[in-house]
């Protein structure tokens, strides 16, 4: 097959502007151009007697124009287009990087089910659905109350000795030692989980490895209560979460279940993990996060990946590829061993943060990194020793 006309086009609204890139099969020369739609939503890029339509990701302020490469005998031609003042709901959704399935998406009542067979794991109308708060509630608690709960006095020394005892503030919800505690008949939701009372799922296997080796009665695991067992499902083996000892909870990963919700959009990996890298750069200012494999993972990761986001507010692409629109995060990723990852983690100047997901889920994320590149045109796919890699949102 030869080669043809490949565009993409993004989306820039820190800085108001529509990156437009384009790969030529030869160099381009006087024949090469670009024409903007009377309507300016789309563009047309003409090269040699072919030409290659593309709708942008947002409406530009130039129309009906049409504007020559700026370089010829080259392969790569890039033109930056003004972007329509009118157009704030795209700007919009390029800062949104709220995750899919919040308590208030999801349907009242709905099951849940095993994504890969469609097994029941939650039986429809058995849970009401709530909304965790962020991963820094407790911390906050702590800093935002002078007076706590058990402090009646009027001192702000918090080193004063007569401060309320420590452990009895951290059983009522103060301090980071702090957890939520599954409950009979909720259902709550997380960035990138569900969390459930044992008493409420069904159809479950629970291991401290793989499902050869697991039951479906959790009491014939040995409660090792530094780490995790593996929860799977028992009609077709799939490992749909964990079950947290800490927490006595049942924690199901969105991306391998499905649910009833307003949204009607199943969440994939991809868009999980780009909610949990915005969350954390919220959180914690970093912009680098290592993503390993949770502890007893019944797989081995061959590789994991070092990832530094550089737009926490996101972009939308579109590409001469895929069909429509679509928002992400734009970063830099690089594989790494794992030995590595973990020195890297245990350093004392690491500014990288950790983040755990299955095996399974990693090698995803990998693959769909490793696509989104080549969507790229190529004098953007890398930069030193770091590929250019988009997360959908």
């Amino acid at each position: 097959m030869e080669p043809q006309i490949s565009v993409y086009a993004e989306l820039r609204a820190y800085i108001r502007s529509i990156s437009v890139a384009v790969s030529l099969p030869s160099p381009s020369d006087s024949s090469t151009r670009l024409t903007i739609a009377a309507d300016g939503v789309a563009v047309r890029v003409s090269h040699r007697g072919e030409t290659r339509h593309l709708s942008l990701p947002a409406k530009t302020a130039l129309v009906v124009t049409s504007i020559p490469a700026p370089k010829q005998g080259v392969k790569t031609v890039e033109w930056r287009l003004p972007l329509g003042a009118d157009d704030a709901s795209r700007d919009s959704m390029a800062q949104d990087g709220a995750s899919l399935w919040s308590a208030m998406d999801l349907e009242a009542g709905s099951g849940v089910e095993c994504r890969n067979c469609g097994a029941s794991v939650i039986i429809p109308g058995s849970v009401a659905w709530k909304d965790l708060p962020s991963e820094n509630w407790a911390e906050m608690m702590d800093f935002w109350h002078c007076h706590k709960p058990a402090d009646h006095g009027h001192s702000h020394d918090h080193h004063d000795s007569g401060k309320a005892d420590e452990a009895s503030l951290a059983a009522r919800g103060y301090g980071a030692s702090s957890t939520i505690s599954a409950q009979d008949d909720i259902g709550f939701v997380d960035l990138t989980t569900l969390l459930f009372s044992e008493n409420d799922c069904h159809g479950l296997t629970f291991s401290v490895s793989g499902f050869d080796q697991g039951s479906t009665n959790r009491e014939d695991m040995i409660e090792t209560q530094s780490h995790s067992l593996n929860v799977f499902c028992s009609s077709c083996q799939t490992q749909l979460g964990f079950f947290n000892f800490r927490a006595a909870a049942v924690t199901l990963l969105k991306w391998q279940v499905s649910c009833k919700s307003a949204s009607g959009i199943l969440p994939n990996v991809s868009e999980c993990l780009a909610a949990t890298l915005s969350s954390t750069i919220s959180r914690s200012g970093s912009a680098k996060s290592i993503i390993i494999p949770v502890l007893g993972s019944p797989e081995k990761a061959d590789q994991v990946i070092h990832i530094w986001v550089l737009l926490s507010r996101g972009i939308i692409y579109s590409c001469s590829a895929i069909e429509g629109c679509t928002p992400a995060l734009r970063l830099f990723y690089r594989l790494i061993g794992q030995e590595e990852a973990d020195r890297m983690l245990e350093g004392m100047t690491c500014d990288a943060q950790e983040i755990n997901l299955p095996v399974t889920a990693i090698n995803e994320v990998i693959r769909q990194l490793e696509k989104s590149n080549k969507l790229l045109p190529d004098s953007e796919r890398s930069f030193k020793n770091w590929k250019v890699g988009l997360l959908k949102r």
